[in-house]
């Protein structure tokens, strides 16, 4: 009963399907471990669960966010005194142009829809399975607009670049797919990817998203992080060590750095420019 309050009141919030799930799934186990209901649960259950189980730190750290969110609800400090890991620094892993090309081209319809709505607008598999038309608004420039709810609840805009509005059908109302789950759009590309020779996940289309969002907005970390929708600028930061490939050829171009290079002799050095950082070296 306390688990199906907490449903709704999470769904009122906006939080997805799958955030709801996973967090009712942890309640209720460690609720069952305990022995007690999940509206009986204390901190003191939390601590003897966590002391039963060896978890790795991000799993861990899930848990307790899951514990937290179940129990400001609950109106009881459920984390109370329990060390939580930090977060794991994580790097992106964007999709190759060239393998975005081949699947592009292997896919047809609402396949090669997701994979648009992936790679040109960043949405995750749980924001294109749940897409609807109402989402999308048409400016009298004639720019359509993505209104997107995300991790969190929270909800933003975006532009929608012409490739993947020619792709969506904008006539009618509802769902564009009716009773696909994010699980269904995950699969069915990396699916179509693997019999083409591509192994990669639906989010790696988000990844790609964020790095040509970022090589093409100037290496503009700010915008990057408005059309990526990220809370913190540390995860977009993440985007801008995939992307900024200027170190490659600055240290490349360093003075002595190319085998057998040397410095000329009867020439007044010359000044180079980094423009990513504004330092002048000589050369």
């Amino acid at each position: 009963m306390t688990l199906d309050k907490f449903t709704e009141a999470q769904r009122a919030d906006g939080y997805s399907a799958n955030t709801i799930g996973a967090r009712v799934r942890c309640v209720r186990a460690i609720a069952r471990f305990a022995g007690v209901t999940a509206g009986q649960l204390k901190v003191d259950h939390v601590s003897e669960y966590f002391a039963a189980r060896s978890l790795r730190p991000w799993s861990r750290r899930t848990y307790l966010n899951h514990l937290q969110a179940f129990g400001k609800w609950l109106g009881v400090d459920l984390i109370q005194g329990i060390r939580k890991p930090p977060a794991p620094r994580s790097t992106p892993h964007p999709l190759p142009e060239d393998e975005l090309t081949r699947l592009t081209a292997a896919t047809r319809g609402a396949h090669k829809t997701w994979v648009l709505l992936g790679a040109f607008c960043g949405l995750r598999a749980h924001e294109t399975a749940k897409l609807a038309r109402e989402d999308l608004s048409t400016l009298d420039d004639g720019t359509v607009i993505l209104r997107v709810t995300g991790k969190g609840g929270r909800t933003d805009t975006i532009p929608v670049p012409p490739v993947v509005a020619k792709a969506l059908d904008l006539k009618g109302k509802g769902r564009f797919w009716a009773e696909v789950r994010a699980e269904s759009v995950s699969r069915t590309v990396a699916s179509i990817a693997a019999k083409i020779g591509i192994r990669m996940r639906y989010h790696q289309l988000r990844h790609r998203y964020g790095t040509m969002v970022y090589r093409s907005s100037g290496r503009d970390l700010l915008m990057t992080q408005r059309l990526m929708r990220h809370a913190s600028p540390a995860t977009t930061a993440g985007y801008a060590a995939v992307a900024d490939d200027r170190v490659h050829l600055i240290v490349h171009d360093l003075p002595g750095a190319a085998p057998g290079a040397a410095r000329p002799k009867g020439r007044k050095a010359t000044l180079k420019q980094c423009q990513s950082c504004r330092w002048e070296a000589r050369a």
